[in-house]
């Protein structure tokens, strides 16, 4: 079978995409491999670039090439640290040998050696055995603990857990709740520059729904706690994401408070799966998310120097 390899543009591949990722959802079962919300986020992140980009070059998409109706069976995400996420339909494994290669070498191509040092990282779900296999063919090394991919069982009840008295949890409203919102996520994402616009366009996303958008608010107005569920409109796929608590309010349980909440209110919509990919590997949020329900997964980053 042939493939075709080519860059990814937002306007264009969007829809296509998102579905590509539901389909590996459903052959997969609980290996969630990532979520049509996460390339929306590419452009609609509260943490991202005003300016509105048309193509985004770390994304590259594989098709079928000998089909008279192009079908994506891989897509792979190469962030400027040199983490690489790969996507690949179940039934085209055989095209990890092709895309290897290929993310190696746009990894020499936009990469900056440190200390005359090229390295590359690829994202591997512990359960993934086919996939270490290959990447240990390509002289790959599993390095440490990375993160985990969390996964709440969708039959389990919702959890009853409320904030201690004084405090209460609400959704945002924006742009009204501007300064205490951007206030809490730039103070807990010290990456993060959210100004009105970047906010403004958050809420244009597709699995932006304000009434799912939450924070934990204090007697004083300030805000010591977020989630956004995040639900892709069509997968109904949904995740918490991102979550934080404002570092003068941690301890207190906050955070789970407002995540309880978000779980409660997303079951109306009937959601597909209820996910936190990526989270972190600190023993503070993987005993944050198993109160929750949550079940993790280990994600090791398998390593390379080039």
């Amino acid at each position: 079978m042939t493939y075709r390899m080519r860059n990814y543009s937002f306007n264009n591949d969007l829809r296509s995409a998102q579905n590509f990722l539901w389909e590996i959802f459903k052959h997969s079962g609980k290996h969630y491999a990532s979520l049509p919300s996460r390339l929306e986020n590419e452009r609609y992140g509260p943490c991202g670039d005003e300016d509105e980009r048309e193509d985004d070059s770390k994304l590259r998409i594989w098709e079928i090439d000998d089909d008279a109706k192009p079908k994506i069976v891989a897509l792979t995400i190469l962030e400027e640290n040199g983490v690489a996420s790969l996507y690949v339909h179940p039934e085209h494994y055989e095209l990890l040998r092709e895309i290897i290669p290929n993310v190696e070498e746009q990894r020499r191509l936009t990469g900056k050696k440190v200390k005359g040092v090229l390295k590359i990282g690829v994202t591997v779900p512990e359960s993934f055995k086919t996939r270490k296999e290959i990447l240990r063919e390509f002289g790959y090394e599993k390095g440490k603990l990375w993160e985990h991919n969390q996964v709440r069982p969708l039959d389990l009840p919702p959890p009853d857990y409320q904030p201690p008295e004084g405090y209460i949890v609400r959704h945002v409203k924006l742009p009204e709740d501007f300064e205490p919102y951007s206030e809490v996520v730039n103070t807990v994402f010290s990456h993060c520059n959210m100004t009105v616009k970047l906010a403004m366009l958050y809420t244009e996303a597709g699995f932006y729904n304000d009434e799912l958008d939450l924070v934990v608010e204090a007697p004083d107005g300030s805000f010591a706690a977020f989630v956004t569920v995040r639900i892709d409109p069509v997968t109904k796929m949904a995740e918490l994401e991102p979550v934080g608590t404002h570092p003068d309010h941690r301890g207190k349980g906050f955070a789970k408070a407002v995540c309880a909440e978000g779980i409660r209110r997303v079951q109306k919509y009937d959601p597909s799966c209820i996910v936190i990919l990526g989270a972190a590997a600190t023993a503070a949020a993987a005993g944050l998310y198993a109160s929750l329900g949550f079940e993790k997964e280990d994600v090791y980053i398998w390593k390379k120097t080039l």
